[in-house]
């Protein structure tokens, strides 16, 4: 769990930061009239998320109507479902499925609005972005302020199936938010059944 809040934690600088180089020259037309890929669908985000944070009163009511809103659809919550369902050997129905991807989406909206909620000076550098097996994109960062060096993120995007570029996994040290949730499904599946495990996800 340790390790989960401090991905989720990074995740949240980059989300309350502009960590892109050249930002300020990056219009909202610009992005408008190119096709959208993983750079720019965070960079708009972002500037949206810092306009925000940047102001001089901070509002956990819009702060999480911003991370609903603009944050969420960043994420292909069903593929990572799908994906940590995987190692269970479980058979679930349509409904079941769907169920357990809203409690991720709710499980890791909720860590990232708590974050949100605390210190927000840190800053994320944007340092690589190169292509993966199966046309995915892996976005590697810098988070700089929570160590004496910093540490690095990679979030990997893909094309979903809705044909927009999403979130997919987040590694930070090679262990990804997919890898955590997958042992933890195991250890409540084992512990307290399928159902018992979906109860408590």
């Amino acid at each position: 769990m340790k390790r989960l809040n401090v991905v989720l934690l990074a995740l949240s600088v980059l989300l309350s930061s502009a960590v892109f180089a050249n930002e300020e020259e990056v219009t909202p037309e610009a992005v408008q009239t190119i096709e959208e890929g993983p750079v720019q669908a965070i960079q708009s985000t972002i500037v949206k998320l810092n306009q925000l944070t940047t102001a001089a009163t901070y509002s956990p009511q819009m702060m999480h109507f911003l991370v609903d809103s603009e944050i969420a659809p960043l994420f292909d919550f069903d593929h990572i479902a799908d994906e940590v369902l995987l190692v269970s050997n479980v058979s679930l129905g349509e409904d079941e499925v769907k169920f357990f991807s809203n409690k991720l989406k709710q499980n890791i909206i909720t860590t990232l609005l708590s974050k949100l909620a605390q210190g927000r000076s840190s800053s994320f550098n944007f340092i690589s972005a190169r292509p993966t097996m199966g046309n995915n994109i892996i976005v590697k960062l810098k988070a700089n302020g929570y160590s004496r060096f910093g540490f690095n993120i990679d979030l990997s995007f893909h094309k979903s199936q809705s044909n927009k570029w999403q979130i997919f996994d987040i590694a930070l040290n090679h262990d990804s938010l997919i890898n955590y949730y997958q042992r933890m499904v195991l250890i409540k599946v084992r512990r307290y059944g399928v159902y018992g495990m979906l109860g408590r996800i």
